[in-house]
């Protein structure tokens, strides 16, 4: 089979989504598929020939490579003989591929991988905020009715596009996670880079610092952990460590030091994916405040790595962490992330249990499962008849078809006279 892949994001960027793409395209070539990708940006040394970047808005200060308006592939999509496209958004990329597939009569299938209206509500522009999530509510709807069916990593994600009105065909395919891989000396050579001892336990972010994230509510939560008596008595001290990076780091760098939490809190950066394993070595405890993911791959990675996760009791992590089994679901509440945290902090031997039981479930991810369930969405596609592209007629705008008549009647008023 040979399918295309049309996404608004692809390496060197780091996300979720790229993380998918990623995962997706490497197992469905072992299975000894065909898979092109269509990206904007420029050319990566890893891009291999079936890798097609699009021309890119020039965004030197964002994470992203946003495509140019009307872009153009740089070869014959046709001669590519491609059996069906894989949208993975409903901008300008994914318009791009779905308006091929209508071209060529190809199924054309769609992931959700993101809610874009609950994306928007966390925006800074109030206007914004009023506006747009009805907006993308609206784009998403009409990009879901041109797919043969639309994947979702969860059945939240499902059941949040069905309420806001999408009608579709829809399979809940969880995303792959390869387990992530570790140097063995990893944890002591970056826990000394950073300055913290071996027996102090390190609670683990990792993922994008966005306002959706609610980042601030973690270290809200910390300050509270700071304070509690419990944890004083019992001699256990914590560090946090923040893999990545975004808008909203200079503001929680600022909160970190308001909260007094500046000697506790690491603010790492971005690191390369490749890499990522190192620093799930280095934590303990894997904490993620965000009400907003629609599956969460790194709950995946982290479980999968062995470490007990903290999330909050929403969106797709709801159905990744098993309470008091792999981990704690709590309210989205610092003070109740705050306490679920200091009792894994102060029970080693439960943070243990729930790890081993993480890592058992985590490999119920994998690739292969991913890749296997999303071939079979592509057959049942291929299967249903595609809709021919509707031929394009010329119509005028109202109000010129509006002077048309009115010339027409003024025309038919001035020959009558004539006539008279």
């Amino acid at each position: 089979m040979r399918v295309a892949i049309f996404s608004e994001c692809y390496t060197p960027v780091t996300n979720g989504v790229v993380t998918s793409i990623l995962t997706l395209r490497s197992a469905l070539r072992a299975m000894g598929h065909t898979v092109y990708v269509i990206a904007p940006g420029l050319p990566q040394p890893d891009d291999d020939a079936d890798v097609f970047r699009l021309p890119e808005l020039p965004f030197p200060r964002h994470p992203y490579h946003f495509a140019r308006p009307f872009p153009r592939l740089s070869v014959d999509f046709q001669a590519l003989h491609v059996d069906i496209v894989h949208c993975q958004h409903p901008f300008t990329v994914g318009r791009m591929g779905a308006d091929l597939a209508r071209k060529y009569g190809l199924p054309m299938v769609y992931t959700a991988h993101s809610l874009y209206d609950l994306m928007i509500e966390c925006a800074r522009s109030p206007l914004l905020r009023k506006m747009g999530p009805s907006a993308a509510r609206s784009i998403v709807r009409r990009f879901c009715e041109r797919a043969a069916c639309v994947i979702t990593p969860t059945r939240h994600t499902r059941d949040a596009l069905r309420a806001s009105g999408v009608r579709a065909r829809f399979a809940v395919v969880p995303s792959g996670v390869a387990p992530p891989v570790s140097r063995p000396e990893a944890r002591e050579a970056i826990r000394n880079r950073l300055g913290i001892a071996p027996d102090i336990p390190v609670l683990l972010y990792v993922g994008r610092l966005g306002p959706e994230k609610r980042l601030d509510l973690l270290l809200e939560a910390m300050r509270y952990l700071s304070g509690m008596s419990a944890l004083t008595a019992c001699g256990r001290d914590f560090r946090v460590v923040l893999v990545g990076d975004g808008q909203c780091r200079d503001a929680l760098e600022k909160q970190a030091r308001a909260c007094r939490l500046q000697d506790r809190v690491c603010f790492v950066g971005a690191q390369p994916h490749a890499t990522i394993g190192d620093w799930y070595a280095v934590g303990d405890i894997f904490v993620l405040p965000s009400p907003s993911e629609t599956q969460g791959l790194v709950v995946v990675e982290a479980m999968a790595a062995g470490l007990p996760c903290v999330v909050v009791d929403q969106g797709g992590p709801r159905e990744l962490v098993i309470h008091e089994a792999t981990g704690l679901r709590v309210p989205l509440n610092a003070e109740a992330f705050a306490h679920a945290t200091a009792r894994l902090l102060q029970n080693p031997e439960i943070c243990r249990h729930y790890g081993a039981q993480g890592r058992r479930h985590a490999a119920r991810f994998s690739p292969e499962a991913m890749a296997s369930a999303v071939i079979q969405v592509y057959r049942d596609a291929l299967e249903r008849p595609v809709t021919p592209p509707t031929p394009r007629v010329f119509s005028l705008p109202g109000r010129l078809r509006r002077h048309r008549e009115q010339l027409k009647r003024a025309h038919s008023r001035v020959f009558a006279r004539r006539k008279m």
